[in-house]
């Protein structure tokens, strides 16, 4: 049995990401994901299904704001600074790429928050999912999912991902935790705007937190120098691809959710939240490799090395699929468990639930192109993937929901992640010639038939 243990982690961790990392991560998120389960089973019974579908659609909206909000700096910060020039110390000696951001990121909220003003006293009919004292709190929710996204990827790029995840997967879910748990056994009414405002204090404190935590990372990563060179990169266009994928993988996972949503489907997108809960455990894996991968791959292609690149790109496929198949079978076996805590169990909950928790397993079928293709300078590709399957994702959505409800969302999300894994890999295959075991059979196949 040790010979075996020892031969799973020569053969798939130590050459992707370091295994006592790993599990400290996993141990976090394990923590944090079990106090979320409990939680939103406590808000279920104190809110009901019909609000509790309201609220996960507030949630969204905000989430999907921030993404545009954010214009793609997250991801270009974490390609292009380990670009940027150094001094002998191998401290960064210019600091113009921040003040963009920063600049980028204020104009934005400000037109932003302008227009939502002008919305809500002119046209509440855009605003059908906010009641006019929840204004506020929606505006400042987006301000700091975003400011939340830019300091997380600005302190990922120096590796302080394990201090940010004790706050993100920790800290947060334990006090949102107690405070639902206490509304619950004193049996003190919860409205939306309550618990809106609630998870902006809960939201703020973490802002501050990650703030001083980015200070202390520029003290020590950054030495400005007047003679430093402002590059030229055309950075807008740069980060407008950026925007455009974040923007659109935001929208895809959870464009069924939104449409459940608009079409009033209050109780089905309370479910669908419920199913996309444990199904976020099959993806385990992939979240698990994303706190290392992406700054792994983006000093691989900075330095050059695309070698040490491409063999990142295999080997971790073939460990997150292994993970990732195990998450399923777990999921498979405490499934209908899982129903029966939220009291929506039955055999028809149970199937719709083993279908969506398949699908992730396809990210890792096909590896992580994704990440690859933007760290690689590629990342048109991944915008130009995501622009194909949105538009044949709404066109479904928008057909089949008003039909067939939570069956169509659940069918139509399948097939979509299934599409964008497969689009994604053959444009890597094609730009890189990266491919994973499962993927390079495809493509050598479709080779042969030509």
């Amino acid at each position: 049995m040790i010979k075996l243990f020892t031969t799973i982690r020569k053969n798939y961790f130590d050459n992707t990401v370091e295994l006592s990392k790993l599990s400290k991560t996993f141990f976090v998120w394990a923590i944090g994901l079990v106090l979320v389960y409990v939680s939103n089973i406590y808000l279920i019974r104190l809110i009901g299904l019909t609000q509790y579908g309201k609220y996960t659609v507030f949630v969204s909206w905000v989430s999907l704001i921030s993404t545009l909000l954010t214009f793609g700096w997250d991801g270009y910060l974490m390609q292009k600074i380990p670009q940027l020039p150094k001094n002998s110390s191998g401290k960064i000696t210019t600091a113009y790429i921040l003040k963009k951001a920063i600049a980028t990121f204020i104009v934005l909220y400000t037109v932003f928050t302008l227009l939502i003003l002008w919305l809500a006293n002119y046209n509440k009919s855009a605003l059908d999912f906010l009641e006019a004292d929840q204004v506020p709190a929606f505006l400042l929710l987006i301000f700091l999912f975003t400011a939340l996204v830019l300091l997380r990827s600005f302190l990922k790029i120096f590796h302080w991902v394990t201090k940010v995840q004790w706050l993100e997967d920790f800290l947060k879910p334990l006090v949102l935790f107690i405070v639902i748990l206490w509304y619950y056994k004193y049996k003190v009414q919860l409205s939306l705007s309550a618990l809106y405002d609630i998870n902006l204090l809960v939201f703020a404190g973490i802002t501050i937190c990650l703030f001083f935590f980015a200070i202390k990372v520029y003290r020590k990563n950054f030495h400005l120098e007047p003679s430093a060179a402002m590059a030229t990169e055309k950075w807008l266009s740069k980060c407008f691809y950026f925007m455009c994928i974040y923007l659109g993988y935001n929208i895809f996972t959870r464009m069924e959710l939104l449409f459940l949503g608009f079409f009033t489907k209050n109780e089905d997108a309370a479910r669908y939240q419920i199913l996309l809960r444990i199904s976020d455990l099959v993806f385990v894996p992939d979240v698990l490799f994303n706190y290392f991968l992406p700054q792994k791959f983006a000093h691989y292609f900075g330095n050059k090395n695309i070698e040490e690149a491409k063999k990142l790109f295999k080997n971790s496929a073939k460990t997150i699929l292994l993970l990732a198949v195990l998450c399923f079978l777990g999921v498979s076996a405490i499934g209908y468990f899982y129903l029966q805590s939220f009291a929506v169990a039955s055999p028809e909950m149970y199937i719709l639930l083993l279908i969506l928790c398949s699908a992730p397993i396809f990210n890792s079928l096909f590896g992580s192109s994704n990440l690859v293709l933007k760290a690689s300078g590629n990342e048109r590709f991944s915008f130009y993937a995501l622009l194909i399957i949105l538009i044949v994702e709404a066109i479904a959505n928008a057909v089949l929901i008003p039909l067939y409800g939570l069956k169509a969302a659940i069918a139509v999300s399948w097939s979509s992640i299934f599409l964008y894994n497969l689009l994604l890999s053959f444009f890597v295959h094609k730009r890189l010639q990266f491919y994973s075991r499962y993927s390079s059979i495809l493509f050598s196949v479709a080779k042969k038939n030509k």
